[in-house]
């Protein structure tokens, strides 16, 4: 029964990535990711009573989500700016994602499924693969040369879909160097090749810097030892670039000036009719950031609720009303400096869970030590993509969370419990 609760969790994360009820509408009535959550979940306490283990581990990643269940809901009700106490969409994506992270941490408890995770998330986004390379040759473009996401409200958004294709491209590359089958291997380079060209073909800027971050520890880590590899990859990002349209590529060319803009000195009369579309956006983000900050400064302990009255917002503050695109700013304007303490938190448990694993058991378990690394790698892209995205409770966030605190408390596990393993290291 434990193991059908935790196929029945890998399906939720399937349902989750792909949400086939968005082309088979006969599915929405079904409620299908309600469904396979609430069945992995009954039967996950129904195995855990009868093999008398507890529900839930109490590691880092399941302690942080209680307390942001916690202090989501005491935000819901004493928010400044928060009218309305009922249950809401917001509210609801954060007691979902956590409810999925305390899961994925309890049944996750060895390398095999932590694995499994994993390769479920690389299967299901083979989905968001062929969406993108399809609207990209149909010329699906919505605004110039950029293209929508698939019909999957994660990645629906531009760049969204660059952000969450950017955090997928060093998994697709683990697999490439894992995978002993010749097709398995180079197709997963196909796919990290795929993910590039994606999200080069969304026009995001947020994308590219986030490949920029990542590219910065790839070469070294793949460049010496995979150099025919990296040279096919180089040639195949050459030749993507000339299908790039002309005013994406001019998106790009505006990134440093659009930094520059974003970090400097806040102009709030700033005629913005004389700007283009690119410089209005990052006009507004930036005003955005600077009247979202004054928010929390004036409101630390609970923000001004988990899905505040905007209009409310609105007369203090213009330009902090609706979503914020910055995930700490959003997690503090909705939870003061706790939501932003929470977030940090999380974000620290992916790197720091990584990079652990990746030192701890580099000398006798070198396929999990990449798997660490691979986490960490996540963690950057999250750390990049995440100043610009309006979703801080991200799900496949959360995920990766649990995973990579889960991975981190085996492993030690292991090591404590069969020293052998280390002295035979040692010995050699």
């Amino acid at each position: 029964m434990a193991t059908w609760a935790f196929r029945f969790l890998l399906f939720y994360i399937v349902v989750l990535c792909v949400q086939p009820q968005n082309r088979f509408l006969f599915l929405h009535p079904m409620r299908l990711g309600n469904l396979t959550i609430i069945t992995a979940a009954v039967l996950h306490f129904v195995s855990a009573s009868q093999a008398g283990k507890p529900l839930i581990r109490f590691g880092p990643a399941t302690i942080t989500a209680l307390l942001l269940m916690l202090f989501s809901f005491i935000s819901l009700h004493t928010g400044v700016f928060q009218t309305a106490t009922h249950w809401n969409s917001d509210i609801d994506l954060i007691y979902k994602n956590c409810f999925v992270l305390i899961l994925v941490d309890a049944m996750a408890w060895n390398v095999q499924r932590v694995w499994a995770v994993q390769a479920t998330l690389l299967l299901a986004t083979t989905w968001w693969l062929k969406g993108g390379i399809r609207l990209a040759t149909a010329g699906a473009t919505y605004s110039g040369d950029r293209i929508m996401g698939p019909a999957v409200s994660l990645i629906e958004n531009p760049n969204g879909f660059a952000y969450l294709m950017t955090v997928m491209i060093p998994l697709y590359l683990y697999f490439f160097q894992k995978a002993h089958n010749k097709y398995v291997r180079w197709g997963n380079l196909g796919a990290a090749l795929a993910a590039v060209f994606i999200v080069m073909q969304t026009g995001s800027r947020t994308g590219v810097l986030a490949l920029a971050a990542v590219g910065v520890f790839l070469l070294p880590k793949y460049g010496a030892k995979y150099k025919r590899a990296l040279i096919i990859g180089g040639v195949a990002i050459f030749m993507l670039m000339s299908t790039v349209g002309a005013s994406n590529i001019e998106r790009f060319k505006t990134i440093p000036a659009s930094i520059k803009s974003f970090l400097g000195g806040v102009d709030e009369d700033a005629d913005v009719a004389s700007m283009n579309q690119d410089q209005q956006s990052a006009w507004e983000r930036k005003m955005k950031n600077r009247h979202t900050w004054q928010l929390i400064l004036d409101f630390p302990l609970f923000g001004v609720g988990i899905q505040s009255n905007h209009a409310l917002v609105a007369e203090r503050y213009p330009f902090a009303a609706g979503q914020v695109h910055n995930e700490i700013l959003y997690a503090g304007k909705q939870m003061g400096f706790i939501g932003i303490g929470l977030y940090i938190a999380f974000m620290t448990i992916l790197f720091r869970s990584g990079r652990r694993v990746e030192n701890e058991t580099r000398p006798w378990w070198p396929e999990v030590s990449d798997l660490g690394w691979t986490f960490k790698m996540q963690a950057i892209v999250f750390m990049v993509g995440g100043f610009f995205s309006p979703i801080p409770w991200n799900p496949i966030y959360l995920v990766l969370v649990a995973s990579a605190s889960s991975l981190l408390l085996h492993t030690r596990e292991i090591a404590r419990t069969q020293p052998q393993l280390l002295s035979s290291v040692r010995m050699a």
